[in-house]
């Protein structure tokens, strides 16, 4: 435990570090926060969180920076601080779905990108798991004889277009009837009410067969896009590292770009704001920070959001935008 004025030390080198990009000094630090105590009172200070490891001294100059665990430190005061206080949620994403006529891959893409805007910095939206939605309708379209297309719409307002291969020609009237059997039974899937359902209503193994192969491609198709990342400012990511450590680019873009980044976001996945720092991320990573929230289309789909910058972020701004994310 540190006691209320290295706090307030601590939280000026890391605002100042984040601002100035560089190793903090005694005179920096009085001349900023306008301290009523001697030079030599700080240095002392700060002599006492460098034994802690909360900061560090550069070997070019006689200022400190702080350390990873510094930066946990102050994050942490953030985050206490932060959960006691009532934010006003923006409905931003609920007119995107709108203005975007429900099409989530546009929304999800104009919402990373105004994130990325409003923080700063490199932003990743994960597609919300379709699973926990509910369908509302499903209808089937006779493209051409063999052709069929299947249109799935969901309670939130989703809809989905797929396409299915008939092996024989089959009717608008039968389309209709197995898109109405399926629409009423899809939520029984799993049980062995469906199948006895299923062996009512089928006249033909092949009817039987075209149920399964679209009840197959709903499963794939979810499977596949609950696992879609929406990324925005891209750019701003590099243009956060500076010289000293532009070689961590290429790790940190290959992370991203990976599955860790979709493990690491069902990890963190809640309602409250969550950060990994540096090597809590991985221990390959040192020169990055992640913050995460939860989003909501409705009470029942949720996805999660990512703002991601160097460890020297500038945390209370990006704290307070995802705060007000609902």
């Amino acid at each position: 435990m540190i006691s209320d004025r290295q706090l307030s030390i601590l939280n000026a080198i890391v605002e100042d570090y984040v601002d100035l990009g560089q190793p903090i000094g005694s005179k920096t630090l009085i001349e900023r926060h306008k301290l009523n105590v001697s030079p030599a009172t700080i240095r002392n200070e700060m002599k006492q969180l460098e034994e802690l490891r909360l900061i560090e001294k550069t070997h070019t100059s006689s200022g400190r920076s702080p350390s990873e665990s510094g930066i946990r430190y102050y994050v942490n005061q953030l985050l206490q601080q932060t959960s006691h206080h009532r934010h006003k949620k923006m409905q931003r994403l609920r007119e995107l779905l709108v203005e975007n006529h429900y099409d989530i891959s546009s929304a999800l893409s104009e919402f990373a990108n105004e994130l990325s805007i409003a923080s700063q910095y490199t932003t990743l939206v994960m597609r919300p798991n379709h699973k926990k939605d509910i369908i509302n309708n499903i209808h089937l379209i006779r493209a051409n004889a063999y052709l069929v297309i299947m249109v799935v719409v969901f309670t939130s307002g989703h809809v989905e277009n797929l396409h299915l291969v008939s092996k024989v020609p089959l009717s608008s009237d039968e389309l209709t009837n197995i898109a109405n059997f399926v629409t009423a039974t899809y939520n029984e899937l799993n049980n062995q009410r469906f199948e006895n359902e299923l062996n009512a209503f089928v006249k033909s193994d092949f009817e039987k067969d075209f149920i399964k192969d679209m009840l197959d491609t709903i499963e794939v198709h979810f499977d596949n896009q609950s696992n879609g990342i929406y990324m925005g400012g891209k750019v701003k990511l590099i243009d956060a590292l500076n010289e000293s450590n532009v070689a961590s680019i290429q790790p940190i873009l290959q992370y991203i770009e990976s599955n860790k980044i979709t493990q690491l976001l069902d990890e963190m996945s809640n309602s409250s704001i969550n950060v990994k720092i540096g090597h809590e991320i991985e221990s390959s990573l040192s020169d990055i920070s992640i913050v995460t929230t939860q989003y909501h289309i409705d009470d029942r789909l949720k996805g999660q959001i990512a703002v991601i910058g160097p460890t020297a972020m500038n945390y209370q701004n990006v704290i307070r935008l995802l705060n007000t994310i609902w």
